[in-house]
């Protein structure tokens, strides 16, 4: 019988808190200007609208270190270019007053623009209301399961818009069916496609029984690092994979992307085919490619209850879904 504690996430927004590790705090000096925002009910992009419409910027003067969801309590760090006279106290009075559902937590000065890389990593505590009878100990059970063998590194639903449809419209595009001008919706959705990939191959090395161990030619990386390295059969690098210090990676497919080699990369192609797309057509796209860890592992994991609802409190590093570790003591798709 598989362990689940059922429950519903996200009854409120204070139910997902999202606290943003910054890679570093700012030095108070420069022409940039750093905004650590609380908010609720707004997502990163319509901060970013109103920013521009109030200090009449483009959005190329903005900087935030990584999309958050929409539906959350979330503390996360935004930077405006003003110039180096900018006063402090003006621009915070300026948005306080026309900005009314956020509050601003600190403001200070910095020499560069925030950026996507300027992150660690997030930290979540999130709630899952009316969960099973016996829901505590069921989740101290998968706690202890999680915390030897990881889980899986899933992109979570947010990925794909709020219909779950930008990888089919990002499929689209990469086959040339269809046209976007915008660059950044095309961005946007041929990212969403290169995801939808990574979760089918992952889904794949699951139902393989290849998720607990390594494939023939599989491209490792530090769990800690992130530069992938060939696989080599030595013993340390099978009980550093057991000890959860190093993962197998998944293919984000582009142009400039390592590929594995025997097994694993057959594995890899076989998405291709069942998708009935090729790297060509992402090197005609212009898409590079990257690779992602197959695993999270988690240093930490608290779990508390009130009643029948149980609240989960960790970290995690940046490009991890907080749903995928979610999904593993509810069993639910979020």
């Amino acid at each position: 019988m598989e362990l689940a504690i059922g429950g519903v996430l996200k009854t409120t927004n204070e139910d997902f808190l999202v606290e943003e590790i910054p890679l570093y705090l700012p030095s108070n000096e420069g022409q940039h200007i750093y905004l650590l925002i609380k908010r609720s009910g707004l997502s990163t992009k319509e901060i970013v609208d109103r920013l521009k419409k109030i200090f009449k910027v483009h959005e190329t003067d903005i900087g935030f270190a990584g999309l958050k969801d929409k539906n959350a309590t979330v503390t996360q760090w935004f930077s405006l270019s003003l110039g180096a006279n900018a006063q402090l106290t003006q621009v915070q009075q300026r948005i306080e007053d026309e900005f009314s559902e956020l509050t601003i937590l600190e403001i200070s000065k910095h020499t560069n623009k925030l950026k996507n890389s300027h992150l660690i990593g997030n930290k979540f505590t999130l709630t899952l209301r009316d969960c099973k009878d016996g829901a505590l100990e069921t989740a101290n059970l998968l706690k202890n399961e999680i915390l030897k063998n990881g889980i899986p590194n899933y992109y979570g639903p947010q990925r794909f818009g709020s219909k779950q449809t930008n990888q089919l419209v990002g499929k689209e595009i990469l086959l040339k069916t269809k046209k976007e001008k915008r660059h950044w919706v095309r961005k946007l959705m041929l990212s969403a496609y290169q995801s939808h990939l990574f979760n089918i191959w992952l889904s794949k090395r699951i139902n393989n029984g290849q998720f607990s161990t390594l494939v023939e030619g599989d491209l490792l990386q530090s769990t800690q690092q992130q530069r992938p390295f060939p696989f080599d059969p030595l013993k340390e690098h099978i009980e550093e994979f057991k000890r959860g210090e190093i993962s197998f990676t998944g293919p984000m497919y582009g142009a400039k992307v390592s590929t594995p080699s025997s097994k694993a990369l057959e594995i890899e192609n076989e998405i291709l085919e069942l998708e009935n797309v090729t790297m060509e057509n992402f090197t005609l796209a212009k898409l590079p490619g990257s690779r992602r860890l197959a695993h999270i592992f988690l240093n930490q994991l608290d779990i508390t209850a009130t009643g029948n609802d149980i609240t989960l409190s960790f970290t995690l590093s940046k490009g991890s879904y907080a749903t995928s570790l979610v999904r593993e003591f509810s069993k639910n798709d979020h």
